[in-house]
C-alpha cells in the first residue's frame, strides 16, 4: 500500500510544473514630455500616491494662450471676410449675366457699330474678370482658414499636454522634473503603475504552454481558478525554447513579491 501511494506522489509531482515570477503592476506608463517649456508648477508629493486625475506637471503655455487668442480672433474676421466675398462673387456673376445678355442682343445687329458693338463685350469681359478675381479671392480665403483651423488645433493640442495629467486611480510612482525646469519634447516626466490588478511573466516550455489550459494552477501551493491570459507564439529570444507567458491575478497587498506557480495535471 506504502508502495503504491510513494508512486502516486512521484506521479503526480512529474505532472506538476514549478515557475517562479514576480508580481508586476497590471500595466506601466512612461509620460514624455509632449511640447516644450519651462515646468511652471508641479506637485511632487504625489508621489507614491493614487492620482486624483488633476494636474501634476504643468509646463509653461502663457505664450500659446496668447497665440490662441490672436489665432481665434483672426478665423472670426476671415469667415466675415468669406462672408462677404461669397456675396460679393453672387452679385458680380448677376453683373456678368446682364453684360453677358446685352452683349447676346446687339452683336448681330447692323443698327449698332463695330464700336458700340466692342465696348458691350469689354464690358462682359471685364465682369467676367470681376467674377474670376472675386472666386480665386474666395478660394484663397478658403485655405486661409483651413489653415488658421489647423494652427488653433494644433494650439489646442500644445495647451492641453502642457497640463500633464494622470489618469485617476494610477499610481504615480516618479517625477523626473522640478519647478524650473526647462524640458524638450521627448524628455521623461512621470512613470505611472495600473495597480489595479497584478501581472506575472513567465517563460513556458513547448509541452508546458500545451497542458497549461487543462491544468490547475498553484499560486505558492495553493489551487487557484486562474489561467494563463497571453502567450506569445514565438519562442522568446534570450530564453531559448520557451514562450513569454503572462498571467493576471487580483492586485496583492504588495507588489515584487516573488511567487510560485504551478501547473498540475487534473
Amino acid at each position: 500500500m506504502k508502495y503504491l501511494l510513494s508512486l502516486l506522489v512521484l506521479a503526480l509531482s512529474l505532472n506538476a510544473s514549478v515557475y517562479y515570477a514576480k508580481v508586476d503592476p497590471y500595466e506601466s506608463f512612461s509620460i514624455k514630455a509632449i511640447a516644450s517649456g519651462e515646468v511652471v508648477s508641479l506637485f511632487k508629493e504625489a508621489e507614491g500616491k493614487i492620482s486624483n486625475g488633476g494636474i501634476l506637471i504643468q509646463i509653461d503655455d502663457v505664450l500659446n494662450e496668447k497665440e490662441l487668442v490672436t489665432s481665434e480672433t483672426k478665423l472670426k474676421s476671415l469667415k466675415r471676410t468669406l462672408a462677404l466675398t461669397e456675396k460679393n462673387v453672387k452679385n458680380s456673376r448677376e453683373v456678368e449675366h446682364i453684360r453677358g445678355e446685352n452683349y447676346k442682343k446687339i452683336k448681330n445687329l447692323k443698327t449698332k457699330s463695330r464700336t458700340s458693338k466692342d465696348a458691350e463685350l469689354i464690358n462682359f469681359i471685364n465682369a467676367s474678370n470681376q467674377v474670376l478675381s472675386l472666386e480665386n479671392s474666395l478660394e484663397n480665403l478658403k485655405v486661409s482658414i483651413s489653415d488658421l483651423e489647423y494652427k488653433i488645433a494644433t494650439l489646442k493640442d500644445i495647451i492641453n499636454h502642457k497640463s500633464v495629467k494622470i489618469k485617476s486611480g494610477l499610481l504615480i510612482y516618479k517625477t523626473y522634473v522640478n519647478e524650473g525646469d526647462f524640458v524638450n519634447i521627448g524628455a521623461p516626466l512621470v512613470d505611472a503603475y495600473d495597480i489595479s490588478k497584478g501581472k506575472l511573466t513567465i517563460f513556458l516550455s513547448k509541452e508546458d504552454v500545451e497542458k497549461a489550459p487543462s491544468s490547475v494552477m498553484y499560486i505558492n501551493d495553493k489551487a487557484t481558478t486562474l489561467k494563463v491570459d497571453k502567450v506569445w507564439k514565438v519562442v522568446d529570444t534570450q530564453n531559448i525554447s520557451s514562450y513569454r507567458t503572462e498571467i493576471i491575478v487580483p492586485a496583492p497587498k504588495r507588489f515584487s513579491e516573488l511567487l510560485k506557480i504551478e501547473f498540475k495535471v487534473k
